[in-house]
């Protein structure tokens, strides 16, 4: 970037940032002033239903007398069909149904017969909560929203890593309220944000709330979640050019495990375009776990975790958030992936390592049978915070003490 397209760029970002605080004490004391005597309206802006980590949160709020809830489902703004974010009339037509199925308050913020964004003016809403920073339309976005709602970000997934784009983009400074998992993430992002993290609030991860009272159930199956990355760019997480197919055959021999494939939604494209299968071949390949087990794509999946017996997988998330089940975990190894942050760092070492098909082969001979880091895991649970926090009252509180402070 030239050097007058980066002023300008610092120009219009510190203009929008003293827009946003000024219409945040005007806001404020709105909503303090309507909470004495009416319900607030809270929004959940949601694009993918498989990115929707807030169920306890949204549960929470809606037991609340002072709160009505809804979700506004979305669309992805970026226009370019390459883009692994781009989406369809039927991903938005999908992600819908997916909440109403669920009987909870969900209104489209796409038109689809238009295929226009709705202003979330439009929805009157007081308090507005995100689960990503990419691609949200302008109208839609924290900036022009601070103008009537106080905004929020939860975010979908359990942060992995120290890279800038969990806490360097203009969105993060942006938001008013950044909720966050935990000490360390705060330490890493304070350190490094240019507001020095002011709007840091530290609660937990609400996705882990699902855990607290949750019945155990039967240990039945093993789930293979293979990540997306298989350009090798970015995080570069991905293994599957390694073990994917060798997995497969493996899943053939062994039906008594009762396989379930739980692929990144975003595997099936990256696979084609980056020319590693052709469409048939990845359709053929995704058709051949439905012969042989289950076949899993939902965002709704902490009950098949629950359920579970092992996970084999190499995505970042799944490392924290199946961390709760106890269950062992075959983490399967990127010599290209970037470093995880500290947190994930002592997740990981209580999990078993795969960095070629000799190890992973033998790993699977002994496991779970032979468990042996099941009460060191148990242990690292109680010592990293991950069991006994509500996150969704967490966060309730914070926005309590906001709205109703004298």
């Amino acid at each position: 970037m030239k050097f007058i397209e980066k002023l300008q760029y610092k120009i219009k970002m510190f203009r929008n940032l003293s827009y946003i605080e000024r219409n945040y004490k005007i806001v404020l004391k709105k909503l303090q002033k309507k909470i004495k005597s009416e319900k607030l309206k809270v929004v959940f802006y949601v694009y993918d239903e498989t990115k929707w980590k807030c169920q306890s949160l949204y549960d929470l709020l809606d037991k609340d007398s002072r709160f009505e809830v809804e979700i506004l489902v979305s669309k992805t703004s970026p226009q370019d069909t390459k883009n692994p974010s781009y989406q369809t009339i039927e991903d938005v037509k999908k992600t819908f149904d997916f909440f109403a199925s669920k009987g909870l308050n969900v209104r489209y913020a796409y038109d689809i017969d238009s295929e226009k964004f709705i202003p979330f003016e439009d929805f009157a809403p007081d308090i507005i909560i995100y689960q990503h920073p990419w691609y949200v339309e302008t109208s839609q976005g924290p900036v022009v929203c601070s103008k009537f709602a106080l905004t929020a970000y939860v975010p979908y997934y359990f942060p992995t890593t120290i890279a800038p784009i969990d806490y360097y983009l203009r969105f993060h400074r942006y938001i008013q309220n950044y909720y966050i998992f935990d000490d360390l993430t705060y330490k890493v992002y304070k350190e490094n944000m240019e507001n020095k993290g002011k709007n840091l609030k530290v609660v937990g991860q609400p996705f882990f709330d699902y855990f607290r009272n949750i019945e155990k159930k039967e240990n039945k199956y093993t789930i293979y979640a293979p990540h997306w990355t298989v350009c090798q760019k970015g995080v570069a997480y991905a293994t599957f050019e390694w073990n994917g197919d060798w997995i497969l055959e493996y899943a053939k021999k062994h039906p008594e495990r009762n396989w379930v494939f739980k692929p990144h939604p975003l595997l099936y494209k990256a696979l084609v375009d980056n020319n590693i299968k052709s469409p048939e071949e990845v359709r053929e390949y995704y058709d051949e776990w439905d012969k042989i087990g289950i076949k899993y794509e939902s965002g709704d999946y902490l009950d098949l975790f629950n359920a579970s017996k092992m996970l084999i997988t190499d995505c970042s998330s799944f490392l924290g958030e199946y961390f709760l089940t106890e269950n062992p975990v075959i983490h399967l190894i990127s010599s290209s992936s970037i470093p995880f942050n500290k947190t994930v760092s002592q997740v990981i070492e209580n999990y078993y390592k795969a960095h070629n098909l000799e190890e992973l082969q033998k790993l699977l001979e002994e496991l779970p049978q032979n468990d042996w880091m099941k009460s060191q895991r148990v242990d690292a649970l109680k010592k990293l915070g991950f069991k006994n926090n509500y996150a969704a009252e967490n966060i309730l509180n914070d926005l309590l003490n906001q709205l109703e402070a004298v």
